[in-house]
């Protein structure tokens, strides 16, 4: 598992946890899942992101395919530390969305939006469409060359804005 109950404790107290779940682990393990579900969706959205992009070869060659699947099944020392802090944010705000006895709602709510902010970067979305941001030391996919020089150069029409001539009299 990418993150587990205990580490989230690096990010929530116990009590409060306790509190929240009612000493129930599936519901922290629920919020759990649906952190790790979304922070992939930003490393999948980065992957297809460059094949709707409209990228130099260059650009297209040094956009690297995060392997999500490989990120997510590592354990321990083995995982991306920055990721993983970013994951505990977004299942802490998981759990304090069910209630928030004693939590500064303001402060975990804040640490949220920066978690997801910088999940955009990384996956080049909303205002970060131009730059991202990358992760070092993710497994990535390795392609094949012959198949990156087909999709090298997408093709894109565009027309220019009609323009209209008035007339004074």
């Amino acid at each position: 598992m990418f993150l587990t109950i205990e580490e989230l404790k690096s990010v929530l107290y116990e009590y409060q946890m306790d509190d929240i779940a009612n000493g129930d682990d599936t519901v922290l393990e629920d919020a759990i899942d649906a952190a790790v579900s979304e922070v992939q969706s930003y490393l999948l959205a980065a992957n297809q992101r460059r094949e709707t992009a409209t990228l130099t070869k260059q650009q297209y060659a040094a956009w690297a395919l995060y392997d999500t699947e490989a990120i997510f099944a590592a354990e321990g020392a083995e995982r991306n530390q920055f990721l993983l802090r970013l994951t505990k944010r977004v299942a802490a705000w998981n759990v304090v969305e069910l209630a928030a006895p004693d939590v500064l709602y303001e402060r975990v709510k804040e640490r949220y939006d920066a978690a997801v902010n910088t999940l955009e970067k990384v996956a080049g979305l909303g205002e970060y469409a131009n730059s991202r941001l990358i992760l070092p030391g993710l497994p990535t996919i390795e392609e094949d060359s012959e198949a990156s020089e087909e999709k090298a150069k997408p093709i894109r029409m565009i027309s220019k804005r009609k323009f209209n001539h008035e007339c004074y009299e």
